[in-house]
């Protein structure tokens, strides 16, 4: 294999993976190595992030004496980085449409496919950064010599990505050749998706309703077939240590076999055969529809794309509903007892909740890019731009709308809140959704992009994916503040001394908030 062609390959698709950062790189004036080193960086930055969340929870634990804490942190975050990697992989291999451009040029389908997959490791890599982390405490705790202990923990982690990488490909591949893939991509795609994202979700549950043992130093029972990863940091040089090492090693070397002989050979007729095949699509005509009507089946079709659903529900819905259901089992908060003096406490908690639901990363924030060139046909139309943007807004916002009120209403019902509360929350979450509603749908608009490739680059419009983490952090931290400070002053305070202030402020700010975007967006669209 050519290491420089291969190096020029993963180049070119490290550029593609995300135009958007790219545009504002050359902005800055970087080109050739320099960009490449700045969009490496950017991934590392990501990865740095993503272990400041997740890693320092790890840190108390002592997993040398945890066998079964550690396998389930491997088992969870490999569960992260399959789910991860199963969309990417999909989007890099079949929704860029980029392997005809390759055909005429001296490039070799193993060098395509490693220089693919390199983008993919280094797009999934963050997420699975935790796992590094945990492999340290692990041999660190059992006080393997600490040179060892690093040399051991940077392979494993290699090993697993292998692993993760190597089941994820041959299944996207796999599922490729089937007829039934090839007809339903959308349908199978979902399912897929949303499979893993359901393990994803139920593994962070399940670890935050066991932390509450983690000062008792009880352990969980193991995971039988990831033990191996933990006498390899816990034992490495005995012979379960040593025996474990060469297990993994051989699981890899099969794994990669497999796609050297399963996927390599017939790499390029794969991805051909199950390229979206855009312009063989037939609709169906309906007859007797209005222009309201069709609009609002245009843009349900919009949100249909499962890579879209999952990005959103990855992003914006499984925080709240990983927070909610935690809290609730674990039986820390009892509104039970809480009497019409917490009304503007739980109105706010509402509008926080549409704070984490409502953010770059959801539907109504990328409704007007998802037209992409039919945003261009529609101005050529002889229809209003403002009727139809408001068509298209209206849309997102009943969306929306729904979303945020079926998990304020799991949040009633798992917290079992008094009906005064219950409503107060409801009526502030789609309040807050309603606000949030109007500023990102100016701002997708403000940020449009017509002529994106992927959806996540969508979401990392404005300040990038850096700034959408710190973002969502920033107003979840805000949150909690706000809410304990109002919490504090309602029970010490009288009741319209407190609520009163609160409530000129709440109706004062939406409507000024509601004129600023009447005279700054919506009368300035013609």
């Amino acid at each position: 294999m050519n290491k420089r062609q291969l190096l020029t390959l993963t180049s070119v698709n490290l550029r593609y993976a995300n135009p958007q950062i790219t545009d504002k790189a050359r902005k800055k004036g970087k080109s050739g190595k320099q960009l490449t080193r700045y969009l490496i960086q950017q991934y590392l930055l990501s990865g740095l992030i993503f272990l400041l969340i997740y890693g320092l929870t790890m840190v108390a634990l002592d997993f040398s004496r945890l066998p079964g804490f550690f396998t389930f942190y491997v088992a969870l975050f490999g569960a992260l980085g399959f789910s991860q990697g199963i969309s990417t992989i999909f989007n890099v291999f079949f929704e860029s449409q980029d392997l005809p451009a390759y055909l005429p040029l001296p490039f070799r389908q193993a060098e395509i496919f490693t220089a693919k997959i390199l983008v993919v490791f280094l797009t999934v890599a963050p997420f699975v950064f935790p796992l590094l982390v945990l492999f340290l405490l692990t041999g660190l705790r059992s006080q393997v010599f600490i040179l060892l202990t690093l040399v051991l923990a940077v392979v494993l982690f290699v090993l697993v990505l292998v692993i993760v990488f190597s089941i994820c490909s041959l299944i996207v591949f796999g599922l490729a050749r089937t007829k039934l893939f090839r007809e339903h991509k959308k349908m199978m795609t979902s399912l897929l998706l949303g499979i893993s994202m359901i393990v994803v979700v139920v593994g962070i549950m399940m670890m935050n309703q066991t932390s509450s043992y983690d000062t008792q130093i009880m352990d969980r029972s193991a995971i039988a077939f990831l033990l191996p990863f933990f006498y390899i940091m816990n034992n490495p040089l005995t012979a379960a240590g040593i025996g474990s090492f060469a297990i993994v090693l051989v699981v890899c070397l099969l794994l990669l076999g497999a796609i050297r002989f399963f996927i390599l050979p017939k790499f390029y007729d794969q991805v051909a055969v199950a390229v979206p095949d855009h312009g063989g699509v037939r609709r169906k005509h309906k007859s007797g529809q209005g222009l309201s009507q069709l609009l609002f089946n245009y843009n349900s079709q919009l949100v249909r794309d499962p890579n879209l659903i999952m990005q959103v529900l990855s992003t914006s819905l499984m925080t709240p509903i990983i927070f909610i259901v935690t809290f609730a089992l674990s039986g820390a908060l009892d509104f039970g007892q809480m009497d019409a003096r917490f009304c503007g406490v739980f109105f706010l908690a509402g509008m926080a909740l549409a704070v984490m639901m409502v953010n770059p990363s959801s539907f109504i924030s990328t409704l007007i890019s998802l037209d992409q060139q039919n945003f261009q046909f529609v101005r050529s139309l002889p229809l209003s731009m403002k009727n139809y943007l408001q068509a298209k807004f209206r849309f997102g916002l009943l969306l929306q709308m729904v979303l945020t009120g079926v998990i304020a209403l799991l949040a009633i019902l798992l917290f079992k809140m008094p009906i005064l509360l219950a409503t107060t929350f409801l009526l502030g979450a789609l309040l807050g959704c309603y606000l949030l509603c109007l500023k990102y749908f100016a701002r997708d608009y403000r940020l449009l992009l017509l002529d994106w490739t992927n959806v996540s680059q969508l979401f990392t419009r404005g300040a990038g994916s850096v700034g959408l983490v710190f973002g969502m952090m920033g107003a979840l931290f805000l949150s909690v503040l706000l809410l304990a400070g109002y919490g504090f002053a309602t029970m010490f305070f009288p009741f319209w001394l407190v609520n009163g202030p609160v409530f000129f402020l709440l109706v004062l700010g939406s409507v000024l908030w509601y004129r600023y975007y009447q005279q700054k967006f919506w009368q300035l669209i013609r």
